[in-house]
């Protein structure tokens, strides 16, 4: 599918900025939403602002992110990147965006307050859910990471 590039949320930026979020060691999931919702970085800020649109497919649950880690690519230059994140290899799942959202419990359970960190629009370019149909649903970063940042004087 072709993913687009990471997209921070306003809130979520602010808080991995502030240590609110600790994306390398706090419990981060995946969380797939559908067409249905209209993604805002303004306003997007808590798991309840998706949750009424989260993927209600059967063969769907919510994954958590492993190996979400930032590194220096070169100097002043940053990328954030994590392991692919599978939603199951013989799924049936429709889904448009992939959230990712601080478990604040790390118990697997997200709450209404759970912190949005930011997404991925899964079909960059179309309005429609993709799918699959018992086969894989894989989620990954381009080969650049899904973030990057360049600091400036």
């Amino acid at each position: 599918m072709a993913v687009s590039a990471f997209t921070f949320t306003d809130p979520g930026y602010l808080a991995t900025r502030k240590g609110t979020i600790d994306l390398e060691n706090d419990a981060i999931r995946a969380v797939l939403v559908d067409n249905a919702h209209t993604p805002s970085v303004v306003n997007d800020d808590i798991y309840s602002d998706i949750s009424a649109n989260e993927c209600a497919d059967g063969d769907y649950s919510s994954q958590l992110i492993t190996g979400l880690t930032w590194s220096e690519v070169s100097s002043r230059n940053f990328k954030l990147d994590h392991a692919l994140i599978n939603f199951g290899d013989a799924v049936t799942i429709s889904a448009r965006y992939c959230y990712f959202v601080r478990d604040a419990d790390s118990n697997g359970t997200l709450v209404a307050g759970d912190l949005i960190v930011g997404y991925y629009d899964l079909n960059d370019g179309g309005s429609a859910n993709v799918s699959s149909t018992s086969s894989d649903f894989d989620v990954d970063a381009n080969a650049s990471g899904c973030f990057t940042e360049t600091l400036t004087p």
